[in-house]
């Protein structure tokens, strides 16, 4: 009896036990705090452990949880984390306060690891998708940056459909070669560089020196093809202290690009719709003609006294034009249509995405289409296995015709200067021919009409990634995390001026075609073991990992002159060119990363990378690119306990980047040479570098971040000391040694110091109204401190009465120089000293307004103050007569009066040099959501969000710089050329209205 007592007992026991660890299964619901509404797509996970789950649509949701689990963390994007405690507890209805400075969010730390943004040591950057495309439809996602970054220069290059941005991160970090920072799109490196087709050159026209590139072609970054309706937050690394990871491809620094991702539960689908029309900014007008002012401007003789016949003429006929607006004066129509669908479990997540624009230019004949796909998915297999894939299709269509600098005689801009409103130029009727310009290289309507300049790309970007949890407990976590990705982007252009147009009726060789080919193939492999540990009340999360880049380049064009009649193709022509450039170039990097986390109180990172690349003199040579910081949180100690203040922060970080040597730069080419009908190879005067390395930068960056109220209060401030070292450039020799340049030099260094503010606040958050305000504030100033060579003049293209900029010691490679002459014992230049191309200081001011939790208003601010321009426009102008103010009286020194336009042409530098400051609201919007009880009624609660609204872009402009636009320059892509105005295409102001629907 007792054996079966015990028997007994020892059963129920264990049945007990096997009751109690079961898993309990507990159900709620997260809301938003202020309004009371459930907050879909919000992770609950249980702490310590990786199970875990995401609300529905209503913010509900269910999870079984092992009877070992006390506390849930509840997380999302833009909310302040909740750590709930389970204790017997099986429902749970948890509120979320809104995170004004989202301190919980995570950020890039390393290749492999994440850092919750309140123990960041440097001052990262954040645009998250509302700030991106919630407001207006950008054109292309470098426009969609513009005010929104502190610490960044960034302006548009083109006014054209598809635009030509630069994005300039805390200064100058190179001279020569890709000047844009390096994009990583959901980890992969992204193909960003600016490529030209000839458009701009004068090659395109029968030079004997023929390029596929030139700087003034003004095309678009190849990061337009992204769809920003895709993007779920962009992270900006401005400078080498927080891009060093990055090693030696991150001088100019690093955008980190995160597309939109699934989440479990209920399948949602999501559309909207924009239509919309952009037209020009501002007309810089022209003045008509008189025969009086004939006479002042073309004299007396039979020539002059045709004009007044033909002046006459036109009078009574009617036929006065204005051709800027004829030109100008389209209103282009613009068209976005997207469509996502997103959901899935807690082990299977997907997000697919299809989108189609098209944005007509001002200029007719002129377009931009982009159409995409893309698919994200994330599948766990068992408890220990992520898998992730990304993938995007892209096709975008570029039509651009010709602007900028006439290196050509057809640019349109340029030509429309020199037309007289009198100037018969408008197609015949009868025959469909376009007369001659009688002031010109060729007829600007003519060329918007017939001429063609288009570029047709096709790109392909995938990733895979894989984490395996080799140890996975509440104390220590080891995982292996696998990487790899390819961006291929493929592009097609065509050039042609038929034969018959009149710039090719004056050639020897009328009639020019050229097929252009530019194909880039990118590709990256990394493998990282990230070991996360505790020991006592440190956290410590280690990283070890190599990584191999590679960059396979192709371009080629085939060109044809003296075309024969028909199709506009190279093999019609009887003198054909071609060209191909090749580029094979790996870099391979190890990179090691410490971090340890004292309570959050502390925080410090250390660790190195170390690069090689075959575009060094030494292809097996490791550069070292290491980097430090520290954070300090005050408000975490014991000892911190002022009221309201939830955040005092202190931060400085130290790290160093490179930017390597542009491609082929080792080596010294050979010329073919043909003697006595035998064909041989002879040294050319351009000498290789086989000594090289990459230029390097350093920089040392302190701030200090504050919070008050919950941080609805907040400030930021950061400066930074950034310096590069060896600037590569192309070195012009003396005549007497032979040799005419070397291909990479280093010439010098460069500092770049800065200072950058932000102040985020929410003066009003209630149920019925919410009003969040972010005004930021950041200046930059560039220097010379090392010069081993002459001073070389960096813009010598147009001369000094317009302006030049110079490498030169203890001066701004910005700093802009010009006429009139100055004696030696005043300026080593021998020139005046003028006004700098960057900016004194910009601000943003950005204000977001919720009422009645419906309606949604928001407005952007940018002021850039004093950035002068070398504006080439205006003189063009005053030489043709047509400014419109050339007949305005102008007293000379000598006391004698002329008109003002005819005194302008021998004017000096100070006055082509202008300041192209501005304040522009940048966006505008209001948008309104449909109340829920009414949106059930109606569609018996099968649309889960409907929105309208409407926006615009660019909508007012204030500045006193006389061209089209204070930004459009012609040198768009460069760093210290870019502020040219030479009649580029003019920008627009674009008003879009927007349907939004959920399902």
């Amino acid at each position: 009896m007792k054996k079966l007592l015990c028997m007994v007992m020892l059963f129920m026991t264990g049945l007990l036990q096997q009751v109690y660890a079961q898993d309990r299964a507990l159900s709620g619901k997260v809301t938003d705090r202020a309004t009371g509404q459930g907050l879909p797509g919000v992770t609950v996970q249980v702490k310590g452990t990786t199970l875990g789950t995401a609300t529905n649509a209503d913010g509900s949701f269910s999870l079984s949880v092992p009877p070992s689990a006390s506390t849930l963390i509840i997380s999302s994007i833009g909310y302040t984390s909740v750590e709930q405690p389970i204790g017997d507890n099986t429902t749970f209805t948890i509120g979320l306060a809104t995170d004004v400075k989202q301190l919980d969010e995570v950020v890039v730390s390393g290749l492999a690891s994440t850092v919750k943004r309140s123990n960041l040591a440097n001052a990262v950057a954040s645009v998250s998708a509302q700030e991106l495309y919630g407001s207006t439809r950008p054109a292309t996602l470098d426009a969609a940056l513009n005010g929104k970054i502190v610490g960044a220069n960034i302006s548009s290059t083109s006014g054209a459909p598809g635009g030509g941005v630069s994005v300039q991160l805390r200064g100058i970090s190179t001279l020569t070669g890709n000047v844009q920072p390096l994009y990583i799109i959901d980890g992969v490196y992204a193909v960003s560089q600016e490529i030209g087709n000839g458009a701009g050159s004068s090659a395109f026209t029968g030079a004997s020196s023929l390029t596929t590139r030139t700087t003034q072609d003004n095309g678009t970054n190849r990061i337009s093809d992204l769809n920003p309706a895709d993007i779920e937050s962009i992270e900006v690394l401005k400078g080498p202290s927080a891009a060093a990871i990055y090693g030696q491809r991150a001088n100019a620094g690093v955008i980190i690009i995160k597309t939109k991702r699934g989440a479990a539960g209920q399948t949602s689908i999501n559309i909207s719709q924009d239509l919309g029309f952009q037209g020009i900014q501002r007309y810089i007008g022209h003045e008509d003609f008189t025969p009086e002012k004939i006479t002042l401007v073309d004299g007396t003789g039979p020539a002059a006294n045709a004009e007044k016949a033909a002046l006459a003429a036109a009078q009574a006929s009617g036929k006065i034009y204005d051709y800027e607006k004829e030109v100008f004066g389209n209103i282009g129509f613009l068209r976005n249509t997207n469509m996502s669908i997103s959901g899935g479990s807690d082990r299977t997540k997907f997000y697919a995405s299809g989108s189609n624009t098209r944005e007509d230019g001002i200029v007719k004949n002129t377009n931009y289409t982009r159409s995409s796909v893309r698919l994200n998915v994330d599948q766990k297999i068992g408890s220990r296995i992520d898998l992730g894939i990304s993938a995007g299709y892209f096709n975008t269509t570029n039509r651009r015709s010709f602007f900028g600098n006439d290196n050509n005689g057809v640019s349109v801009g340029y030509n429309l200067l020199s037309i007289r409103s009198y100037d018969e130029l408008h197609k015949d009727p009868v025959t469909g021919l376009f007369p001659d310009s009688p002031r010109t290289g060729d007829n600007p309507l003519a060329i918007v009409e017939r001429a063609i300049n288009e570029e047709t790309t096709n790109r392909v970007t995938t990733s895979g990634n894989t984490t395996i949890r080799i140890i996975d407990s509440e104390n220590s976590s080891l995982r292996l995390s696998v990487q790899g990705g390819i961006d291929y982007a493929g592009s097609g252009a065509l050039l042609a001026l038929p034969s018959d147009l009149q710039s090719q009726q004056s050639s020897a060789n009328p009639g020019v075609a050229r097929v252009a080919s530019n194909q880039f193939f990118n590709y990256n492999l990394q493998s990282f073991l990230a070991y996360d540990w505790k020991l006592g009340s440190l956290a410590f999360s280690s990283q070890v990992g190599a990584t191999r880049l590679g960059l396979n380049v192709k371009q080629q064009f085939s060109q044809g002159q003296n075309l024969a009649p028909g199709p506009l193709q190279p093999d019609r022509g009887t003198i054909v060119t071609q060209n191909t450039n090749i580029q094979d170039e790996t870099d391979v990097g190890y990179v090691a990363q410490q971090e340890i986390n004292f309570q959050d109180r502390v925080v410090a990172t250390g660790g190195i990378r170390l690069d090689k690349s075959s575009r060094n003199g030494d292809p097996k040579k490791l550069y070292a690119f290491p980097k430090v910081s520290l954070a300090l949180n005050l408000t975490k100690f014991d000892f911190f306990s002022i009221n309201n203040v939830s955040q005092v922060k202190l931060r400085a970080a130290y790290g160093e980047t490179g930017g390597v040597a542009f491609f082929n730069s080792t080596f010294s080419p050979l010329n073919s040479i043909s003697t006595g009908g035998y064909v041989g190879l002879i040294p050319s005067v351009l000498v290789g570098n086989p000594k090289i390395g990459p230029e390097r930068a350093t920089e040392l960056e302190g701030g200090i971040d504050l919070g008050f109220f919950n941080n609805r209060l907040s400030f930021e401030a950061t400066v930074y000391n950034k310096k590069v070292i060896d600037i590569i450039q192309t070195y012009n020799t003396a005549s007497g040694t032979g040799v005419q340049s070397i291909r990479a030099f280093p010439v010098g260094d460069l500092r770049n110091r800065g200072l950058e503010l932000s102040l985020s606040v929410t003066p009003v958050q209630s149920t019925n109204f919410r009003w969040t305000s972010t005004t930021q504030f950041w200046l930059n100033r560039s220097l010379v401190t090392r010069l081993i060579v002459p001073t070389a003049n960096l813009n010598p293209g147009f001369g000094s009465n317009y302006g030049t900029t110079f490498f030169a010691l203890n001066e701004s490679p910005t700093r802009w120089y010009g006429s009139p002459n100055l004696p030696a014992s005043e300026t080593p230049f021998l020139l005046t000293r003028y006004g700098e191309a960057q900016p004194t200081f910009q601000m943003s001011y950005l204000n977001s307004f919720t009422l009645f939790k419906n309606l949604d208003v928001s407005f952007l601010l940018h002021w850039k103050k004093d950035s002068y321009t070398s504006n080439l426009t205006v003189t063009n102008q005053d030489g043709f007569g047509t400014s419109k103010d050339w007949s305005e009286p102008y007293t000379q020194p000598d006391g004698s009066v002329v008109p003002l336009g005819e005194a302008r042409q021998s004017f000096k530098a100070d006055y082509y040099i202008q300041n192209s400051g501005y304040v522009r609201l940048r966006e505008a919007s209001i948008y309104y959501s449909l109340p829920s009880e009414l949106r059930a009624s109606l569609f018996n609660n099968f649309v889960k969000s409907l929105r309208v609204g409407v926006s615009g872009n660019n909508l007012l402009t204030w500045t006193k710089y006389k061209g089209y636009d204070p930004e459009v320059s012609n040198f768009g892509s460069t760093n210290t050329q870019a502020q040219v105005d030479v009649v580029g295409y003019p920008s627009t102001r674009r008003v879009f209205f927007t349907l939004q629907l959920g399902f």
